[in-house]
């Protein structure tokens, strides 16, 4: 759920069509495991001292298509919280990224 101070923008029109943008270049697919994505993570987290700069939150270049599940496990690894519900079929690689596999 958005922080009340990422609410305006997230509701804004500029994010839902770039986030439609990125969604539909992926072919709605997962970046990670190839699902259905529909979240788009910004690769770099916003905050409220870079939420309207495009740079960081509307550049394609930090945005990715995930489907729920991928991209809870990235912010939970972002934020360095426990990763124990990885679903069956997914591990973390030496680098930490969610990948298709057996740990």
């Amino acid at each position: 759920m958005a922080k009340d101070w990422a609410k305006p923008f997230y509701n804004s029109d500029i994010w839902k069509t770039t986030r439609k943008e990125i969604l539909r270049q992926s072919g709605y697919s997962c970046e990670i495991c190839g699902g259905h994505a529909r979240e788009v993570h910004h690769e770099i987290e916003l905050t409220p001292d870079n939420v309207w700069n495009p740079e960081i939150s509307l550049n394609p270049k930090l945005l990715h298509s995930l489907c729920g599940d991928c991209h809870k496990a990235i912010t939970k690894k972002q934020k360095g919280k426990k990763l124990d519900d990885c679903d069956e079929g997914f591990c973390f690689d030496a680098d930490g990224n969610l990948t298709p596999g057996e740990g």
